[in-house]
């Protein structure tokens, strides 16, 4: 695989400007544009009960930190529409959210394109057992290497599966791999997993809101008092985000999933909406709300639009006819770069993906940590979760606050000054760790 695959143009431009606005040195442009390593490979494995034989790709983007000892970090999706050109988008995502967080991580992001609604537990647990020696084998796992974590059509569940034969290859093979749980993130808590992981995204992502909300009351976007919340995506960001958000301060009036969603001016009760769900494997025949499909969900009048499913929703042809007064993006890249330029000519402020959705890779890095050092018991699940909640909203707050007031100070988008951030904090770091 090309070592110059690039960020997609639109990335590029994105990614120049920033560099422009910092009068970066050439050789910054130049390291950002293109990840560090692409990793691809195939595995041969039964799916639909047939033998297949499908490409893995793992990308690590840039590591800006000692790497040997602070390691990639990033996603394993499972979704058939997965490809390179996202992944490498992905990463650089990754990349900016943890110097953004501050966290000791560079971005990574992989998977493979496989519908693992299609195929049976067994052969996905094969699957990504065969996969999981894949990666060791091209150096794109290990505790101080390359952690993965769950993404789209993975979960704790998948995680584990990854933890689990890597622990039999350490055994086997006496490969001396020290606190190999802290080989994946977001595995299940009694596989020494983290209290708080599995709504870490959607948990963040409400942090962010709420403190941007109160550090923005001088600025004219006429949102009420009492927030209308439209959520498209009801996976694990989406469905964990209407559970969590405090109906005294907000009311969720849309929902959705990839099928389509409801629609109430009076506002949606999760428990009911859930159960239903549950049942029927979608939203369509709920009683009490209007059915709404998920393209006209987005133009919705409403104060807060809150993609939380996938990328390119907000693009070119539809960003005109976004009403929403605030857009908080929890799905990665959920509006494009053109998108975004549009809601700018239109004053709709978007908090960026790298900082609404940050949740998650936090909450990973304190599973990461404690799996390198002191283990838990269960009887301590308690007070992990609220150390972990205390550790994410300070965090989380503190992402928010800075963007915020670099956006004031220097008369930025959210968006452009999360990005100016990451881009000089990437500088200042590649700078000590090259020696220039």
């Amino acid at each position: 695989m090309s070592f110059n695959s690039k960020l997609p143009k639109e990335q590029l431009e994105k990614l120049d400007w920033a560099c422009r606005y910092i009068n970066g040195p050439d050789w910054l442009f130049e390291e950002l544009s293109s990840p560090k390593k692409i990793i691809t490979f195939k595995i041969r494995s039964p799916l639909g009960g047939i033998q297949k034989t499908t490409e893995v790709i793992r990308v690590q983007y840039c590591n800006p930190n000692s790497t040997g000892a602070q390691p990639y970090k990033g996603g394993t999706r499972f979704h058939p529409n997965a490809n390179l050109e996202g992944f490498i988008v992905l990463s650089w995502d990754m990349t900016k959210k943890c110097v953004l967080t501050n966290l000791p991580f560079g971005g990574a992001k992989g998977g493979a394109a496989i519908d693992p609604s299609k195929y049976s537990k067994p052969e996905l647990r094969s699957f990504t057992e065969k996969m999981t020696q894949g990666l060791w084998a091209n150096k794109a796992l290990g505790p101080d290497t390359d952690v993965a974590g769950p993404d789209m059509g993975t979960n704790s569940e998948t995680m584990y599966w990854i933890y689990n034969k890597m622990a039999e290859f350490n055994n086997d093979f006496n490969l001396g791999i020290p606190n190999v749980a802290a080989i994946v993130t977001g595995k299940p808590i009694v596989n020494d997993g983290c209290p708080g992981r599995e709504d870490a995204t959607a948990q963040g992502g409400l942090i962010v809101l709420q403190e941007f909300l109160k550090l923005s009351q001088d600025l004219d976007c006429s949102i009420t008092d009492k927030p209308k919340l439209v959520i498209q995506g009801f996976g694990n960001v989406g469905r964990n985000l209407a559970k969590l958000i405090p109906l005294s301060q907000f009311t969720v009036i849309a929902v959705s999933d990839k099928n389509g969603g409801l629609f109430s001016t009076e506002g949606l009760d999760y428990d009911e909406i859930s159960k239903w769900f549950d049942g029927h494997g979608s939203f369509q025949g709920f009683y009490g709300a209007e059915e709404i499909s998920n393209s006209d969900m987005l133009t919705l009048d409403c104060d807060i639009l809150i993609p939380a499913a996938m990328e390119n929703q907000i693009n070119v042809e539809n960003a005109d006819n976004i009403k929403a007064k605030l857009v908080l993006e929890l799905a990665n890249e959920a509006v494009t770069p053109y998108g975004y330029g549009i809601l700018k000519d239109r004053n709709i402020p978007v908090i960026p993906g790298i900082v609404a959705n940050a949740g998650g890779v936090v909450v990973s890095f304190i599973e990461w940590s404690r799996n390198r050092g002191k283990r838990w018991h269960m009887s301590e699940l308690d007070k992990i979760y609220e150390e972990v909640q205390h550790e994410l909203d300070v965090i989380m707050k503190g992402v928010i606050r800075k963007v915020y007031s670099k956006s004031k100070t220097d008369g930025l988008t959210f968006n452009e000054a999360a990005d100016i951030l990451a881009i000089e904090a990437l500088r200042d770091k590649l700078k000590i760790k090259h020696g220039y």
